[in-house]
This record gives C-alpha cells, sequence and structure tokens, in this order.
C-alpha cells in the first residue's frame, strides 16, 4: 500500500515509550488494585484456574478453558514459574501478589509494542506528527492504563495491530502468522480476515494463501494437546466459548441475561460435561438469522468500491469491520476496548477520535464497575445500549470517511488535514 508523506522532523516515540513504560512499571511495583467501587481484576481469575495445576490438572490436556490455548498458558506458565520458588496461597499469599506483577510485567511488554505499532500504523497511514500525538493520546488514556494491568487484552491487541501492521507493508504472510497468534489468545482478531480480503480482492490465490497459513498455525497450536491425549477437553474447550449464552449486549437484553457471560466456577474446569452447559437464557432471535443480516450487511459494504492502494481506506474499513463484528457478537466484555481504542484514535487521529474515545470511557465506566456493582437492570441497559448507540455512530462516520457523499474514489482527496491537537 502507499505510504503517506514523510515529515521532516525527528520522531518523539523513544521519549514517549520510555515515559510510557517507567509510569505503568511504577504502577506495577507500587501499587495494587484498590477499586471505589470494585478491586476485581482478570488476573484473581487466572490465578485460581492455574492452581488447579497443583492437582495435576492442565488447560486443554485434562481440564478445559474457556480461554484459546496461548491466553490460558500464558497464565499457566506464570503461575508454574512463581510455584518454582513459592509455595501454594490464596489470593491474599504473597504468592499471587507475585503472579500479579510477573502476568502484569508480561502484558507491560506486550502493551509498549501496542503503543510502538500505533505509531508506526500512524506513521505510514498519515504523517509523523500525527503518529506522535496518537502516541501521546494512547499513553494518556485511562482506559489501557487500567486494563493493561487487570486482564489479558495487551497480547492479542498487540499481535492483532502487528497483523495489520505488516499487512499494509506488503507481508502478508508474517501478517497471517501474527493474526494466527492473537485468534489463539482471543478469537475475536478473526474478524481481520475480512478487511484483508476485501483489500486483496479479487485475487483468489492470495486470499486463499492468507486464510490458510490462519487456520494451519492455528491448528498446529492444538496438536500437541491431542498428542497428548487432551483431544475431548480441547474440543470442549473451544466450544465453550460458541455456546455460551448471550451476555452485556443488546442480544442479551432482548434473551433476559443481565449477567456478565458466566461459564461456571473454576472446579467446574475438571468436568468435561460441564464445559457444554448454558449459564443464562437461550437466543430468543436464532443465531442463524443474526449471520444472515450481519452477512449481508458486511457484503454489501464488501462489493462497494474502495481504494485498495490507500492505507487510511484500509484502516477506516478494517475498523467499520470491528465494530460490525461487535453488533453482531453476543457477547461483550469492557476490556476489549483496547482493541477498539487503537483503531478509533487510528481513523480519526484528531479531536473527533479523542472525544469519541472519551465519550466510551464513560460508557465504560458505567458499565464496569458501576453497573456490577449496583446490579439495577436500567444502568445495565443504559450501558449496552450506550455504548451499541456509540459503536453506531462511529460507523456511520467511517462510512462517511470511505464513501463521501458525491465524491469519486478516483478524484477524492484523502481528507488528512482536519484539526487535531498539536
Amino acid at each position: 500500500m502507499n505510504a503517506a508523506p514523510s515529515s521532516s522532523h525527528t520522531s518523539q516515540l523513544k521519549t514517549i515509550v520510555t515515559l510510557f513504560v517507567i509510569l505503568r512499571v511504577t504502577i506495577l511495583l507500587m501499587y495494587t488494585p484498590q477499586g471505589l467501587l470494585n478491586a476485581y481484576t482478570d488476573f484473581q481469575h487466572y490465578y485460581r484456574v492455574a492452581r488447579l495445576s497443583d492437582q495435576g490438572y492442565l488447560p486443554f490436556i485434562n481440564s478445559w478453558s474457556e480461554y484459546p490455548p496461548l491466553q490460558a498458558y500464558t497464565s499457566q506458565t506464570m503461575y508454574s514459574f512463581v510455584r518454582s520458588f513459592m509455595p501454594a496461597g490464596e489470593l491474599t499469599a504473597p504468592t499471587y501478589q507475585f503472579f500479579a506483577r510477573l502476568l502484569g510485567f508480561v502484558m507491560l511488554i506486550f502493551e509498549a509494542g501496542v503503543l510502538i505499532l500505533i505509531h508506526r500504523i500512524a506513521t505510514r497511514t498519515w504523517d509523523l506528527d500525527r503518529a506522535d500525538w496518537l502516541a501521546w493520546v494512547y499513553t494518556a488514556l485511562s482506559v489501557p492504563l487500567f486494563y493493561w494491568n487487570a486482564s489479558q487484552t495487551s497480547n492479542f491487541v498487540f499481535f492483532t495491530l502487528l497483523a495489520v501492521y505488516w499487512f499494509i507493508t506488503n507481508k502478508r504472510t508474517a501478517s497471517a502468522v501474527s493474526l494466527a497468534f492473537g485468534i489463539l489468545i482471543k478469537l475475536t482478531p478473526v474478524f481481520l480476515i475480512g478487511s484483508v480480503t476485501r483489500f486483496v480482492w479479487p485475487a483468489f490465490k492470495p486470499i486463499t494463501r492468507y486464510i490458510i497459513i490462519v487456520a494451519v498455525v492455528f491448528a498446529l497450536a492444538l496438536v500437541p494437546f491431542v498428542l497428548l491425549g487432551g483431544g475431548s477437553w480441547t474440543i470442549a474447550s473451544l466450544a465453550s466459548s460458541g455456546i455460551r449464552a448471550s451476555w452485556s449486549t443488546p442480544w442479551a437484553l432482548i434473551d433476559g441475561n443481565w449477567g456478565v457471560g458466566d461459564v461456571g466456577d473454576v472446579p467446574t474446569r475438571t468436568q468435561l460435561d460441564l464445559a457444554y452447559k448454558v449459564y443464562g437464557n437461550p437466543t430468543v432471535i436464532p443465531a442463524v438469522l443474526g449471520i444472515i443480516v450481519f452477512g449481508l450487511i458486511f457484503l454489501w459494504l464488501f462489493r462497494r468500491p474502495i481504494d485498495q492502494r490507500n492505507p487510511q481506506h484500509f484502516i477506516w474499513f478494517t475498523t467499520l469491520t470491528l465494530l460490525l463484528f461487535h453488533l453482531w457478537s453476543k457477547g461483550w466484555s469492557p476490556q476489549w476496548a483496547m482493541l477498539i481504542i487503537p483503531f478509533i484514535l487510528l481513523s480519526f487521529p484528531n479531536q473527533r477520535g479523542l472525544g469519541l474515545v472519551l465519550i466510551f470511557t464513560l460508557l465504560l465506566f458505567i458499565e464496569w464497575p458501576l453497573a456490577d456493582v449496583m446490579k439495577w437492570p436500567p444502568i445495565i441497559a443504559t450501558a449496552i445500549i450506550g455504548r451499541t448507540a456509540l459503536f453506531i455512530v462511529i460507523g456511520v462516520l467511517l462510512f462517511r470517511k470511505i464513501w463521501p457523499r458525491d465524491a469519486s474514489l478516483s478524484t477524492e482527496a484523502p481528507r488528512a488535514a482536519e484539526d487535531y491537537i498539536p
């Protein structure tokens, strides 16, 4: 893809990354989560699940996991390392504190990578001035600062952005491998196949090759578990995500599910049949109907003319595809905002983008921890409907970016000169 014009001034990335890392290392070593409403983080859940290994249970081998293998074994590896020199203990024990900080440090490596990739993608898509500005903005945002040290999201966001960067720099094989690693952590990055296909279309062989590479890398990661006798546990693990009841989406409101996507307490991970248990009401609207409707919407977008050489169009279309994916999805967790925020900023590297992210931040706070603590249906519904409306608004803005009114793709210059905060 064509790169944006280069800038004459020197990049500020080194300074930004240095301050970014120092702030987070300070937090990692000197602070513990003490939320006003809820001090819970996903690290506690990872720790409790990893403790099953003290009884001889390992994910995908003789226990099931609601997470893909690379995410499950990131936590498991950290726990096994800590247990090699520290005794077993509950969440109040020093063992957990060491585990949480070690996992937080690993996530910090990925999070620093996310920052660098935002800068590099922005430099290629826009220009160096905007790349520096976006990096400063991302460094100061509260949502990435919190969820970096609360959940395993920085790793799959890193691999997704890496896949995007390698694609726009014409390294498609590397992009496909990176995407596979992202899917091995969280299934969400699969959405990127849609935008990659659109920007390679109608070259059928490169599209097929890209998809095959993603599928083969994903499958190869599962082979060791099958060879170790965990075939049924591997199938159950992959199935557990698909059969979950809806949660935290408009579909969940329709189904009457007000929870946060329960999959059972930790001890159930050792019981194969419980991987297929649904904790919640069944879907009111058939899943196949949702696939058809959103599939047709994507097909309509797919068939519209687009500048396949323009990285800005690729970023806009990819962000639009990501939002469409989440509007279709039956589930949502607040930490997934870690993937959406970089794409909003890359799509709108100006005051509009910052404003959208700040509105998103407010909605995330209402959703968690406020709604989670209050357990009051009206406020839960407000958060869900507000988030959905915001996604639709952003989607419309992106649509107008890609297909502006009364403008031809062959004559319309990319509108890169909107005001932004210098």
